[in-house]
């Protein structure tokens, strides 16, 4: 059985795409997020076959040890899905430059150092697929986030470089960009909260739906971004 690694994976979109995946019999989720609390619960509603690590993404020796422990345990690394994520809202002069430097350095970085630990094993193996969520604030930029549509733009960016570096590999690369969607990260900025409000979102389990079509195409068909809104949502 292979594994798929999901981090931010305590709640959201993560935890969303580990209940869709839980059922599937020859795959072993590996759950990370740095909620040690959310992430045991979130643990003890699945499958007990799946394991799970509580760290902070933005250390790259952390996430890499993650890695390794799948390798050790002589698992295939089937798919590393890449949730983890913080947002921060203001104009470009309110934010303490420490809610900047927390956003950068989990949204991309972390997101960069997740995809450096998977590439080896999934090159050695032949195959493997890495599934980041972006935004559709990496492709449409507005006033009120200015930090994280920033981080936004450098993961469709980087994913994007990393792909055609793996071409011919056998590793595929897609980025997710949703819209609107209600997840609790989203519930804690009371300003997308009111826009929110005037039409229906997007739920987590929408998005996960599309994460588990990725993954569930034939190794010769690789889809490489999913932009997805809400049907109401203009931006």
């Amino acid at each position: 059985m292979g594994a798929i690694i999901v981090t931010g994976a305590a709640s959201g979109i993560g935890l969303a795409v580990c209940k869709r995946l839980d059922s599937r019999l020859n795959t072993n989720l590996v759950l990370v997020d740095r909620d040690k609390p959310q992430l045991q619960l979130a643990t003890s509603i699945l499958n007990s076959r799946h394991s799970h690590h509580v760290i902070d993404v933005s250390d790259p020796d952390s996430i890499q040890e993650v890695v390794e422990s799948v390798v050790r345990g002589g698992k295939a690394l089937d798919a590393i899905i890449i949730c983890a994520g913080v947002s921060c809202a203001g104009t470009a002069t309110e934010p303490l430059a420490s809610k900047w430097k927390q956003v950068l350095e989990i949204n991309t970085l972390g997101l960069m150092y997740s995809i450096r630990s998977a590439i080896p094993p999934m090159v050695s193996q032949g195959y493997g697929t890495i599934i980041a969520i972006a935004s559709v604030a990496g492709k449409v930029s507005y006033v009120g986030e200015p930090a994280y549509v920033a981080s936004k733009y450098a993961v469709v960016g980087f994913c994007e470089s990393v792909r055609k570096e793996l071409v011919g590999t056998g590793v595929r690369v897609s980025i997710i960009e949703p819209g609107f969607v209600d997840s609790p990260m989203t519930r804690r900025q009371p300003a997308l909260e009111k826009r929110m409000s005037s039409i229906r979102p997007l739920d987590t389990d929408d998005i996960a739906r599309i994460i588990e079509f990725v993954l569930d195409q034939p190794q010769h068909c690789s889809i490489n971004e999913v932009l997805i809104r809400p049907t109401e949502q203009e931006l």
